[in-house]
């Protein structure tokens, strides 16, 4: 997936609401990962090592990275962004600048590295859709057809990051003040077949024509 601007007004997806995102544990995390990277070996207990290895836009950080009293777990493609876990096991996120402060994602573990799991999903896997400035009811259109991760919000790559599936299709929303930065990711052009038909025009790239 090529780089995107960060977007900088804060917008709200219509419909989702992160209050109601369904509870998720270890053992639904299985076939997710064997949907969207192929059949996994051996147990999910270890996110953390599980997901870890799995990365391929971002990156697991090097053991032992700290910044205060944050230990630093994933680094961003290019270095812009990190992810961490603070001492009392909060998971936090934040650009990568100095004197910068860490903003609380409100995750468990396995939010966390789900959110991740997927992220490097739909940034990978080899049918793809994306636009940049779809509409309201456009977006509403997909959210109807999809279920929503449970996941928080990140503030990278968009404002209002939010991620969604339907079986191993995975839908990534930014959400700026007027429009929507929209990426769609699944294993086969088939799998994307459902938002096929509703007739959108993807601008930024389609893996049917690119």
């Amino acid at each position: 997936m090529s780089g995107h601007p960060k977007r900088t007004e804060p917008g709200r997806i219509g419909g989702a609401n992160e209050d109601s995102r369904e509870a998720i544990d270890v053992d639904e995390l299985r076939p997710l990962l064997n949907l969207w990277f192929g059949q996994q070996p051996g147990s999910a207990e270890d996110l953390e090592q599980t997901v870890g290895r799995l990365l391929r836009f971002n990156r697991a950080a090097p053991a032992g990275t700290v910044d205060g009293d944050v230990e630093v777990l994933v680094v961003e493609n290019q270095g812009v962004w990190l992810w961490g876990r603070t001492t009392d096991g909060r998971y936090v996120e934040r650009e990568n600048e100095p004197g910068l402060s860490w903003r609380e994602t409100g995750e468990s573990t396995e939010e966390f590295w789900l959110h991740h799991a997927a992220f490097d999903a739909v940034s990978n896997m080899p049918a793809s859709r994306s636009a940049q400035d779809f509409d309201g009811p456009t977006v509403r259109s997909i959210m109807a057809a999809v279920r929503p991760l449970p996941c928080r919000s990140w503030s990278w790559p968009g404002v209002g990051h939010s991620l969604f599936y339907r079986e191993s299709t995975v839908v990534m929303i930014c959400a700026d003040a007027n429009d929507f930065w929209v990426v769609a990711s699944a294993p086969t052009e088939a799998d994307l077949g459902w938002l096929d038909d509703l007739g959108l025009t993807w601008d930024e790239s389609d893996t049917r024509r690119d």
